[in-house]
């Protein structure tokens, strides 16, 4: 009887480190993931392509100054007052 409880413990300790093991990996992935996410996607990263509007390529989105500088935000802001 000691003899069974001993390996059913061994096999619990087994079953609870790759379970464990499982759970380190998943979040390792999710953290590759998420760093990936972070520097490659547009909203992210400001890509500047981003704020043109899909009517014309000259127009711009007024809500979505990524990348631009001040003097072009406030060109665009005059030019919406107007």
């Amino acid at each position: 009887m000691l003899v069974a409880t001993q390996e059913e413990n061994l096999l619990l300790a087994k079953e609870k480190r790759d379970a464990e093991m499982k759970l380190r990996v998943e979040w390792s992935e999710q953290e590759a993931h998420e760093v990936l996410y972070t520097t490659t996607h547009d909203f992210m990263t400001e890509n500047p392509t981003t704020e043109q509007s899909m009517l014309a390529p000259h127009r711009v989105k007024p809500y979505h100054f990524k990348g631009m500088n001040e003097q072009q935000q406030a060109a665009i802001l005059h030019e919406r007052d107007q």
